[in-house]
C-alpha cells in the first residue's frame, strides 16, 4: 500500500523530533547522587567513591556527582528504589537486588568480600585445629548480621548461624560465649582488629580461611539506564586501560598479603544466591591467589 505524502511527512518530522530529543538528553549533565558515608572523614578516599568518580569520568559524558544525607545502608536501598534522594549505590549483589535494581555485572571489590577470616576467642583456638573442610564446621556457631547475605550463604551451606541486628552487638556475642567465629573479609578484619585492640581475648584463626562467589556490584535506579550506561563504559575502559586494576592494588595489595592465604587451608562455599548472569567465568573480574591449599 502506498504511503501519502502527508503520512511519510508526518513519519519524517517526528523522527526529527525523536532525534532532537536525544541529543539534547546526551547533552546535558547526569545528576549522580550516591549515598553519604556514614564515616564521612574517609570519604575522600573511600575506594568505591573514588572508583565511581574515575569510571564517570572515563565515560566523557557530561556530569554532577553529589552525596545524599548520611544513611545505613537498609535505608539507602529503599532509597534507590525510589530514585529521588540516591540513584546509584553499591552492595553485595543477589538475585532479588538484581531483581529491584539495575546491576552493573563488574565486581568493584574483584570478589574479596567473599574471602573471609575468622575472629574467635584464645580459649576457642583448639576448635579450629584440626578442621580441614565444612564438614567439620557442623559444631561451630557462626555469628553474622540478621540481614547480610552472608548468614544466608553460611546456612544454605549447612553451618549454624547466631544472629543480631547491632553491629558491635556481633562482637560482645563473641566476647561473651554467645558464638564461636565471626567471620570478616580479609579488607575489613585489619580495621577491626585495630579497634578492639584493648580486647586482646579476640583473635584471628591463624590456619583456616573461607571463601565463596561474593560480587559487589554498583546498583543504578530502574529508571536510569543513562546513569548505567554511563558507569558501565567507564569501568570497561578502566579496565581496558589498566586503571582499574592500578586502583585495586593501591588499595588491597597489602590487605591481601597481610591476609597470607597461602599459609591457611581454604575452605570453598557455594554461593546460590548469585544470578545466572554473574560473570564467574570471566576470570579477569575476580581475585584469585596462587599457591593456596583447597579443601576441595
Amino acid at each position: 500500500m502506498a504511503i501519502s505524502k502527508f503520512t511519510l511527512l508526518s513519519i519524517l518530522f517526528l523522527y526529527t523530533l525523536n532525534v532532537h530529543a536525544n541529543n539534547k538528553q546526551n547533552s546535558e549533565p547526569l545528576h549522580v547522587i550516591y549515598p553519604k558515608p556514614e564515616r564521612e572523614n574517609e570519604q575522600d578516599n573511600w575506594y568505591p567513591l573514588v572508583l565511581l568518580k574515575l569510571a564517570l569520568e572515563h565515560s566523557e559524558q557530561p556530569h554532577t556527582l553529589q552525596s545524599s544525607v548520611k544513611m545505613v545502608q537498609s535505608r539507602s536501598l529503599k532509597e534507590l528504589e525510589q530514585g529521588e534522594l540516591i540513584n546509584v549505590g553499591w552492595s553485595m549483589t543477589s538475585k532479588e537486588r538484581e531483581r529491584i535494581f539495575t546491576p552493573i555485572r563488574i565486581p568493584i571489590y574483584k570478589g574479596l568480600y567473599g574471602w573471609r577470616l575468622l575472629f574467635t576467642t584464645k580459649d576457642k583456638l583448639p576448635l579450629f585445629k584440626d578442621i580441614k573442610d565444612e564438614f567439620h564446621f557442623h559444631n561451630i556457631d557462626f555469628i553474622q548480621g540478621h540481614d547480610w547475605p552472608d548468614t544466608d550463604i553460611l546456612r544454605d551451606n549447612g553451618l549454624q548461624v547466631s544472629t543480631s541486628t547491632s553491629y558491635a552487638a556481633l562482637f560482645n556475642m563473641l566476647i561473651r560465649n554467645r558464638g564461636d567465629a565471626f567471620p570478616r573479609s580479609i579488607l575489613e578484619i585489619e580495621w577491626e582488629k585495630k579497634q578492639l585492640s584493648v580486647e586482646e581475648n579476640i583473635v584471628t584463626v591463624p590456619n583456616i580461611a573461607l571463601s565463596y562467589p561474593a560480587a559487589i556490584y554498583y546498583f543504578v535506579n530502574s529508571k536510569r539506564p543513562d546513569i548505567h550506561q554511563a558507569i558501565k563504559i567507564g569501568l570497561e575502559r578502566m579496565q581496558q586501560n589498566g586503571e582499574f586494576d592500578r586502583l585495586f592494588n593501591q588499595y588491597f595489595a597489602t590487605s591481601i598479603a597481610n591476609a597470607k592465604l597461602h599459609e591457611k587451608i581454604i575452605i570453598k562455599l557455594d554461593n546460590k544466591h548469585l544470578s545466572k548472569l554473574t560473570p564467574l567465568n570471566d576470570s579477569e573480574l575476580w581475585f584469585t591467589p596462587k599457591n593456596l591449599q583447597l579443601d576441595k
